[in-house]
C-alpha cells in the first residue's frame, strides 16, 4: 500500500470516496481476513468427542473452544508418563500450551470447569488416600531434624560422648540431605508467579498444568518481564529442557525433565500487542501456544439449551480416570505409515514458511511437532493396553493433522490480532486509539497527538489510516484551506458500524 498520504489526498479530492454525507456505511472488515476451520471433534477419542459435542450445546459455546481446550486434558494426563519419538534424535514431549481467544460473557469457565471437574476430583481422592503416608513423612522429617539439633549441641559442649554426638551428627545430616520428602498431589494450578511455579514442578515431578479462565499470566508477564529473564519456566517447561533456579535465601528448584501443560481462555485484548513485545517474540513464547479463535454465538443462543447427559457424563469422568491413573510409561513410536504422512505434512509447512507464512515463522516452526504431540496424546487415550508397545497409526496421525489444521488457520487469525503482520498491527493500533477516544470524527492532527506512543512524526500514521479507509473502518475527508488560508487537516469519520468491532471474526462485541 502507498504511504505517501499526499496522493491519497488527492485521490480523495478527485471524488474517489465520494461525497461523504451522501454515503451510507457498510460494515467493516475484520482485520483478520483468513477462514477459521472448525475444530475437528471427530478427530477425539469417542467419550472426549461426545462430551464436547454435548458441552458446546449446553454451554451455547463453539465447539473451537471445548475441543482445542480438550487436548490440555489429554497433556494433563500424559505428560508426565510418556514421550513420543520422530527420529532417532527427535524426541517430543506430550504437553501443550492452548490459548482460547474469546471474548466476556462467553462462558469460558464454564467451560474450563466442565472439562476439568474430574481432574479435581481425581486430584482429591489421591491427596485423601495419601495423607496419612503424608503426614508421616513430615513426622519423620522432624524428627531427624530435633535429633540432629540435639546432638549438634552435645557435641558442641565438647563433654563425655562428644566424639559420638559428632559422628552421629554427621549421619543424620546425611540422611536429611537425601531425604525424599512428599507433598499433597497436584495437577492443577490457576495463575501464578513464575517462582512459584517453578517450585510447585519440583516438588510434583516436575509436571503440572496451569489452567485459567483469565489468562492473567500474559498480564503478569507483560508487566513483570517485558525487559527481563524471566521467562525460562515458560520456555523450558514447554520443550522439556532443564530448570535450574537458584534463589538467595531459599533452597534451589532442579527440574531435569520439566513438563507444563496450559490451558487458557483469554479475551481479544489481552492478546493485543502481545507480538510487540520484543521479548515475546523473540524468545519464542508466542509461537509455543496453540490458538483457537472462538467465535461468539451472542445473539443466536438458546435460552435454555439441553444439559450435557448423564451417560456422556459418566463415560467422559471415566475417560478422565481411566488416562490420568495408567499405569503405563515410556516412549511412543510411529508406524512407518503414520511417519510418511508425518513428512509429507512437515514438508508442506515448510514451503508455507518460506511463502505465506512468513510473519508465521516463529509459530509454524513448531507446528509438526505440535501435530505429533496431539497424535500421541490420542494414541495414548484410545489404546487399552501399553500405548508404548503399539505404534502410532495412520489414522490417528490423520487425525492429528486435521486439528493441526484447525490450529494454523486459527494461528493465522490470531497473530493478525497480536501484532504478526506489522502493517495490520499498526491500523489496529490507530483504530483502538479511535475507538476509545469515542469521537465520530477527528482531525489527522489530533489523531496524531493520540497515537504519539507508537509514531513519532505525522506523516507514520498515514499508511495505517488506509488501511482503515480500505477495511472499511473510517473515512476521510479533505477541504482545500481552513480559515487562516492554511492547508487543513484531514477529518478522519469513524465508521459508527465499527464501534465495538473485535477485528477477529466479523462481529461486534
Amino acid at each position: 500500500m502507498p504511504d505517501d498520504f499526499g496522493r491519497f489526498e488527492d485521490e480523495i479530492r478527485n471524488g474517489l470516496n465520494g461525497d461523504n454525507a451522501a454515503l451510507d456505511w457498510d460494515a467493516p472488515m475484520p482485520f483478520s481476513n483468513v477462514e477459521l476451520l472448525p475444530f475437528p471433534v471427530e478427530a477425539l477419542p469417542g467419550p472426549q468427542m461426545a462430551f464436547v459435542e454435548h458441552l458446546a450445546e449446553a454451554t451455547q459455546t463453539s465447539e473451537a473452544m471445548s475441543g482445542s481446550l480438550s487436548i490440555g486434558v489429554l497433556s494433563t494426563a500424559f505428560q508426565s508418563k510418556f514421550v513420543v519419538q520422530i527420529t532417532p534424535d527427535w524426541v517430543e514431549p506430550l504437553n501443550t500450551y492452548i490459548c482460547d481467544i474469546a471474548p466476556p460473557a462467553e462462558r469460558k469457565s464454564a467451560v474450563i470447569a466442565a472439562l476439568t471437574r474430574p481432574i479435581y476430583e481425581y486430584e482429591d481422592e489421591r491427596r485423601t488416600a495419601e495423607a496419612g503416608d503424608i503426614a508421616r513423612n513430615q513426622t519423620e522429617r522432624a524428627l531427624l531434624e530435633g535429633r540432629l539439633q540435639a546432638v549438634k549441641q552435645q557435641a558442641a559442649r565438647g563433654k563425655e560422648g562428644c566424639a559420638l554426638a559428632h559422628q552421629e551428627a554427621l549421619d543424620l545430616s546425611a540422611q536429611l540431605a537425601n531425604f525424599q520428602d512428599l507433598h499433597p498431589f497436584r495437577l492443577l494450578v490457576d495463575d501464578t508467579t513464575p517462582e512459584k511455579l517453578a517450585e510447585i514442578m519440583s516438588v510434583q515431578g516436575g509436571c503440572i498444568t496451569v489452567c485459567s479462565a483469565e489468562g492473567g499470566i500474559f498480564d503478569a508477564l507483560t508487566g513483570r518481564y517485558d525487559n527481563k529473564g524471566g521467562l525460562d519456566v515458560y520456555l523450558k517447561g514447554h520443550a522439556g529442557d532443564p530448570i535450574l533456579v537458584d534463589r538467595i535465601g531459599r533452597g534451589a528448584n532442579s527440574i531435569p525433565h520439566p513438563r507444563l501443560t496450559m490451558m487458557l481462555t483469554v479475551q481479544p485484548e489481552v492478546l493485543n500487542g502481545l507480538m510487540s513485545n520484543t521479548t515475546f517474540r523473540g524468545r519464542g513464547l508466542c509461537g509455543r501456544f496453540l490458538y483457537a479463535i472462538c467465535q461468539s454465538n451472542v445473539g443466536h443462543r438458546k435460552v435454555s439449551p439441553p444439559p450435557i447427559p448423564a451417560k456422556i457424563k459418566a463415560e467422559y469422568n471415566s475417560f478422565v480416570y481411566r488416562i490420568l491413573s495408567m499405569p503405563y510409561k515410556g516412549t511412543i513410536t510411529l508406524s512407518p505409515e503414520a511417519d510418511k504422512l508425518r513428512e509429507s505434512y512437515q514438508g508442506y509447512i515448510e514451503t508455507k514458511l518460506g511463502g505465506e507464512w512468513e510473519n508465521l515463522r516463529d509459530w509454524g516452526g513448531k507446528l509438526t511437532g505440535a501435530m505429533v504431540r496431539i497424535a500421541a496424546l490420542i494414541h495414548a487415550a484410545e489404546v487399552m493396553g501399553d500405548p508404548t508397545l503399539t505404534p502410532i497409526s495412520a489414522d490417528t496421525m490423520m487425525a492429528a493433522t486435521s486439528i493441526a489444521e484447525f490450529f494454523a488457520s486459527h494461528a493465522e487469525a490470531a497473530y493478525q490480532v497480536m501484532g504478526g503482520d506489522p502493517e495490520i498491527s499498526n491500523a489496529q493500533y490507530v483504530w483502538r486509539r479511535l475507538e476509545n477516544s469515542g469521537k465520530d470524527e477527528i482531525s489527522k492532527r489530533d489523531l496524531f497527538r493520540l497515537c504519539r506512543g507508537r509514531f513519532k512524526r505525522a506523516d507514520e500514521i498515514d499508511a495505517p489510516l488506509r488501511v482503515l479507509t480500505e477495511y472499511g473502518y473510517v473515512r476521510i475527508e479533505v477541504t482545500e484551506r481552513d480559515g487562516a488560508g492554511r492547508k487543513a487537516s484531514p477529518v478522519i469519520m469513524v465508521n459508527p458500524l465499527a464501534t465495538g468491532h473485535n477485528g477477529l471474526n466479523g462481529r461486534k462485541t
